[in-house]
């Protein structure tokens, strides 16, 4: 799991206990424009994937109800309308290139611009 993610995902449950909220993990998946698929292992790839992001956070989290799923789509369209009556959006960003930090990836950008809730851009952790 990369260290943004983590970051972002541990921030999200701190979030939601606090507020005694549940939470909505979604695993945005774009298919490829090109090239052959097997669309059922890649979105088995993707369930595998966010279960194992999200693992071990309920015991330390207990009174977080979680909800996760895979959904298929452009990552800022599905989450803008994902997050459309939620407290709130949490969203790692890696940075780009020499001004890690200061910059926020296209998701980010995208989901700060349209979502109908405050956006939470959870930066990547400094080695």
């Amino acid at each position: 799991m990369a260290a943004q993610t983590k970051t972002a995902v541990d921030y999200a449950f701190e979030e939601a206990a606090s507020r005694g909220a549940g939470l909505r993990a979604l695993y945005v998946w774009h298919p490829p424009l090109l090239g052959a698929l097997d669309e059922q292992a890649a979105q088995q790839d993707c369930r595998r994937l966010l279960s194992e992001t999200v693992a071990g956070r309920g015991a330390a989290y207990p009174d977080v109800e979680l909800h996760h799923e895979v959904v298929r789509g452009h990552p800022v369209k599905v989450l803008t309308e994902a997050c459309a009556h939620a407290l709130g959006l949490v969203v790692g960003s890696r940075g780009l290139g020499g001004f890690t930090g200061l910059l926020l990836g296209s998701v980010s950008q995208g989901v700060l611009y349209h979502a109908l809730c405050p956006v939470m851009a959870v930066p990547h952790p400094k080695h």
